[in-house]
């Protein structure tokens, strides 16, 4: 059976038309159609069954698509191996990272990898809300959350601490901050929650144990790009909730202030994971990248508990 009409049927697959097929295998749609008129000819049954709306597997075609994906996995690795004996990768690797997290700390990182592996092509999505990453067709994500999905494989990259910070000119012009309590008179800034209002927990070590106060909260104001609360947050608009890593340069320069800093509290998540599906035919480059990013991303500064 020719390989390359299985990619093309695999192709067939995850583009879902014929039309769609062609345009992401640089051919026409006529092209594409014949090609898989060849492969059924080749495999002695109908592959796909064409309605006016779409294309539907049948067995035999849903059968020769999960081995024919296997298959070109493993070639496309084999490739990669022998690639990697003469020290040179070679690859294509789609990868998500959070805004803020990214623009500041992910991107100088994946720009050092590709300097370093010149064989291997990235292609950067810069989104907070990848849940799928075979819909949204991406190898690599990183993530910040504190209950990984169980479809994909999560791999623990650091720990992620929260804080909470104010400019002192906002500070200046509200009642002191001495308990958890005092929060709720203050216009608070912090990521999108689900409901309007939200419990904000806070913990903190004391001479007779763990201590931890709720506090009900109205959000003055909510975004999930970081640096637009960063910004809000310096120009005086109220106490936020970030991540230390956002927050830890303003506080070291005094452009702002820890509120409560014996408390910490909880945010949306308390660990970076880097997340790839269930394949274990991942290529070579896809590995490399993970093996870069877990090694280089733990040691930054801004990823310590201060």
């Amino acid at each position: 059976m020719d390989l390359h009409l299985v990619q093309a049927f695999v192709d067939i697959v995850e583009a879902g038309n014929l039309a769609e097929a062609g345009r992401r295998r640089g051919v026409t749609r006529s092209q594409i159609s014949r090609q898989l008129g060849q492969l059924e000819e080749q495999a002695g049954a109908m592959l796909l069954r064409r309605t006016t709306r779409r294309l539907e597997m049948t067995d035999a075609g849903q059968s020769l698509y999960e081995h024919g994906l296997r298959i070109l996995q493993e070639v496309a690795a084999a490739q990669a191996e022998i690639d990697s004996l003469g020290k040179t990768l070679r690859g294509h690797v789609r990868v998500s990272v959070p805004t803020g997290l990214g623009d500041a700390f992910i991107a100088p990182l994946l720009l050092q990898f590709a300097e370093k592996h010149p064989g291997i092509s990235l292609r950067v999505f810069f989104a907070n809300r990848v849940t799928d990453l075979i819909a949204a067709e991406i190898d690599v994500a990183l993530k910040v959350t504190s209950e990984p999905p169980l479809d994909t494989v999560a791999r623990d990259v650091c720990p992620i601490h929260w804080q909470l910070c104010a400019s002192p000119a906002y500070l200046a012009g509200i009642a002191p901050i001495r308990e958890p309590a005092d929060l709720a008179a203050c216009r608070f800034l912090c990521p999108p929650y689900t409901s309007r209002r939200f419990l904000l927990t806070l913990g903190r070590d004391t001479c007779d144990g763990p201590e931890r106060e709720d506090v009900d909260i109205t959000p003055y104001l909510q975004s999930e790009h970081f640096p637009f609360l960063m910004n809000a947050v310096r120009q005086g608009h109220g106490i936020s909730l970030l991540p230390l890593y956002m927050t830890w340069e303003d506080v070291r320069r005094g452009t702002l202030v820890p509120v409560l800093p014996d408390w910490k509290p909880k945010g949306l998540g308390n660990r970076l994971y880097i997340f790839t599906t269930a394949n274990p035919h991942l290529s070579m480059a896809t590995r490399a990248l993970i093996s870069f990013l877990r090694e280089t991303v733990a040691e930054l500064d801004v990823f310590k508990e201060r």
